[in-house]
């Protein structure tokens, strides 16, 4: 399991499917046509697709879209507080370096076929005489979420603009600066979704139809993936990371077993989600996480999130009306125990009732979040003071 990723994409096939495709998950897998247009309102456990605008289209994500997937992630989460400060404290330094952490976790889970990649797009005039421009402004926020919108985890029309030495990453193009040059239009990758079918064994994903029998072959790609992208890493190392921390996020994994057991064992689980700081406020985030509610609720199983600090509300907002039910950095020895935020929230199955979880040292640590308002909600007034 994990929660929210260069190598060379020309070493590996562009999609984990055969050519002859040959069951549902691998006819997915292949799919390449808009699934749906943007949903613009959530109501309850489903969301209302509706047109967002005429060219903004959510779909299934191609491997090409992997690397502009990554750097959208890369803008999105840039202050957050794990992917940015922790595991990034020289991003300022080294912002292009950032896209590589990304862009090698989505190589490798790209060929498990538990984990769904979605992406929108939207098709935009991009310049048609080169990417780069050093009059290109500055991006705007690098929050992965605005309050009220969308969550935050390209085509060459994002390259960053590295040449400015420090500062964070710049997208390079603007209205007013591709009106001094030639322009054509394409899609650009506007926000990127990630989830996994989280499950006690690769039996029952087998079984929902999101695996592979235990001696299709195709369960190698994943390993050899694994084992490539960390051959590229020696070599090409992420100078933004810390070496310390870079890997923090999956030393923590063991420390939350007890939240996905019971009920909840089998779960659409929402590893990353980001919106390009261009494209948010525009219900790119609801729509991204509606598609994992959606197919959660079809499967009759739980949907599960781990929240940035202060995204908490977005998530509620958008159906996950249990929780908090675990911090990411309980535990004695946890990595993450200093990390603000990493609330877990679920969307139980349809006719489960799961009692909240007491109040007790696993909601000690930093954050935002109002633990006393919850309380009231949670236990009617009732008040256990959080050291």
């Amino acid at each position: 399991m994990s929660h929210s990723v260069p190598v060379s994409s020309a070493t590996l096939p562009s999609s984990p499917g055969s050519s002859s495709p040959t069951t549902e998950v691998e006819r997915l897998r292949l799919e390449t046509t808009p699934l749906l247009t943007i949903a613009s309102q959530s109501t309850g456990a489903t969301t209302t697709a509706a047109t967002q605008t005429p060219q903004s289209t959510l779909r299934r994500a191609r491997f090409s879209d992997l690397a502009p997937a990554a750097h959208t992630c890369t803008l999105a989460f840039w202050d957050e507080a794990l992917f940015g400060n922790v595991i990034h404290p020289r991003r300022a330094t080294y912002p292009g370096d950032v896209n590589k952490y990304w862009y090698r976790r989505f190589v490798v889970d790209w060929w498990d076929w538990s984990h769904v990649f979605l992406v929108t797009t939207e098709t935009v005039p991009v310049n048609d005489e080169g990417d780069n421009d050093e009059d290109g402004p500055a991006s705007g926020s690098k929050e992965n979420v605005p309050d009220d919108e969308d969550e935050a985890v390209s085509t060459r029309a994002y390259q960053t603009n590295t040449s400015r030495k420090g500062g964070s990453p710049q997208p390079l193009f603007t209205s007013e600066h591709l009106a001094k040059k030639k322009r054509k239009d394409a899609e650009v990758i506007t926000g990127f979704a990630h989830w996994s079918r989280i499950a006690p064994s690769w039996r029952e994903n087998y079984q929902a139809g999101w695996g592979l029998r235990w001696w299709d072959p195709r369960r190698l790609l994943k390993p050899i993936a694994s084992m490539l992208v960390n051959l590229w890493a020696l070599l090409s190392p992420n100078r933004a990371a810390s070496p310390e921390n870079e890997d923090v996020l999956e030393r923590s994994y063991n420390f939350l077993d007890h939240v996905w057991t019971g009920e909840r064992a089998e779960s659409w689980y929402l590893e990353s989600l980001a919106v390009h700081p261009s494209f948010q406020g525009r219900g790119l985030g609801r729509a991204l996480v509606a598609w994992g509610l959606e197919q959660a609720c079809e499967e009759g199983i739980s949907t599960s999130v781990i929240a940035a600090d202060g995204k908490e509300p977005f998530y509620q907002k958008c159906g996950f009306d249990v929780g908090p039910v675990a911090r990411s950095g309980e535990g004695q020895g946890n990595p993450l125990r200093e990390v603000a935020g990493g609330l877990a929230f679920f969307r139980d199955k349809a006719g489960v009732r799961i009692e909240a979880r007491e109040p007790g040292p696993w909601m000690e640590g930093f954050g935002v979040f109002d633990w006393e308002e919850w309380q009231r909600k949670t236990f009617g007034g009732e008040r256990v003071e959080k050291k």
